[in-house]
This record gives structure tokens, C-alpha cells and sequence, in this order.
């Protein structure tokens, strides 16, 4: 099981077996017997477990206010994407926009088989091909890597409960989320279009433009490819542009 995974099926325990526990409290204070309790709180916290890993990454593509790509988008994004996913044996994601004249794109998951890119408009629109190409590359390696899915989850059981705690969900994030993961990406995707060149070239077009998405939600920033501001300077343990840059003009 890779880290992320592992990292994923701990989340899922740890919340079952907090609702779990408040489950089997309650009942006993309400003077059931313990082992009423016990049996209830752990079906209770199963189910919950089961359902936030069926559910969370459509609840994130909800919170990002994401629309299904059509026209002329979905034509250029579905062809490159398309053409990585066969390559390489990779189920397809479904893709997802965001209407916005900014450069960004995020991913989320349930497996790699459940996934969703999601990428503004201005994206498709400035980018050339090949940059484009390893732009939605470093989201399919973050897919298949895990970092996808359990992205998501810290999404939606850490930061957006913290939305109006801007210092703890940001002390919160940072403890949860490993460092260097968009490094691992960036390095993995380049091995997966063969082409360095492509993805460093979208970071640097990506470094001159807007990374704002319109109404960004604290449950994704740490998603997206380059972060959006939220009105804060500390960045979520997500390396900045110019470190990605520098690390892959070294290649």
C-alpha cells in the first residue's frame, strides 16, 4: 500500500471510530446497556467511514463549483488526456471545469478508477498542447499515486470544518499533508509524457498568470496545481512555483 493510501485508510479509521465513540456515549448516557452501544457505535462509524469514502470527492467537485466540460474544451482537454490515459494504462478521469480566464487545475478521487480533473477554461485556452499535456500529466501521477484521494478526504474532514479558523486549519493542513508532494508529481509526470520540457513550460506560463479560481474553497485550495489566495501568505505545505521550476530546469 503506498503512503497515501495508508495515510487514507488511517483518516477513514480514525473517523469511524470517533463516531463511533460519540455514538456508543450517548447511548449509554441515555442508560442503554454498553454492549448496545458498542455494537450501534460501531455500525454507526462503519457506515460513516464507508460513505465519507464513497462520497467525498463529489462533495469536493460540488464545493469548487465544477461543471461538466462540453464544446470545444472538452474536445481539446478529452484528446491529450485520452492519449496519456491509453499510453499508460491509466483509467480516464471525467473532467470537470472552471470557468475562469486564470491558469489552474486540480484532481480529485475516490481510487483511480473514481477520479475527476478539474481545470479553468484559461487553461485550455492559453495553454499550448505540450504544456497542457503535462499539466493534466501531474494530475493523473497524482491519481494514480494516491495523493488524489486522501488530498480529498484532509480536504473535507480538516480544512473545510476549519473554514472560519484560518490559523488552525492552516496548522492543521500542514501537519496532515506530506511535503514535497507536488515535487513527486511533477518528477513522476515527466517520466509519464517523456518531454520535461512540456510541464516545466506550464509552470513558467503558470508563474506570470492569475492562479485565482472564482469562489475558492478552503477544501480544495491545497489541491489545486499553483494555490489560490485566501487572503493569507503561509501556502500549505505545497512548494512554491519557482522551487518546481528550479527542480525541474535540474533534469
Amino acid at each position: 500500500m503506498s503512503t497515501s493510501r495508508h495515510r487514507s485508510a488511517i483518516a477513514l479509521s480514525t473517523l469511524g471510530t470517533v463516531v463511533g465513540a460519540v455514538v456508543l456515549a450517548i447511548l449509554v448516557l441515555a442508560g442503554l446497556p454498553w454492549l448496545v452501544g458498542l455494537i450501534a457505535g460501531a455500525i454507526v462509524g462503519v457506515v460513516t467511514a464507508i460513505g465519507m469514502h464513497l462520497a467525498a470527492w463529489r462533495l469536493l467537485l460540488r464545493l469548487a463549483k465544477s461543471t461538466a466540460a462540453d464544446g470545444a474544451i472538452e474536445e481539446v482537454v478529452d484528446n491529450v488526456l485520452e492519449g496519456l490515459c491509453v499510453s499508460h494504462g491509466i483509467p480516464t478521469p471525467e473532467l470537470r471545469v472552471i470557468h475562469s480566464h486564470s491558469i489552474n487545475a486540480l484532481a480529485t478521487a475516490r481510487t483511480p478508477a473514481h477520479a475527476a480533473i478539474v481545470i479553468t477554461t484559461g487553461a485550455v485556452e492559453k495553454l499550448e498542447r505540450i504544456e497542457l499535456e503535462g499539466l493534466l500529466a501531474h494530475h493523473l501521477c497524482r491519481i494514480r499515486r494516491g495523493d488524489a484521494a486522501f488530498e480529498t478526504l484532509a480536504g473535507v474532514l480538516v480544512a473545510w470544518p476549519l473554514t472560519t479558523v484560518g490559523w488552525l486549519r492552516r496548522r492543521a493542513m500542514d501537519r496532515v499533508l506530506p511535503a514535497g508532494r507536488g515535487l513527486a508529481a511533477d518528477f513522476e509526470a515527466v517520466s509519464l509524457t517523456r518531454y520535461p520540457p512540456g510541464l516545466l513550460s506550464a509552470l513558467m506560463t503558470l508563474s506570470g498568470q492569475s492562479a485565482q479560481v472564482p469562489s475558492p474553497t478552503v477544501a480544495a485550495l491545497h489541491m489545486w496545481i499553483d494555490e489560490p489566495d485566501w487572503g493569507v501568505t503561509d501556502a500549505i505545505r505545497h512548494p512554491q512555483l519557482e522551487t518546481r521550476i528550479a527542480a525541474l530546469n535540474e533534469l
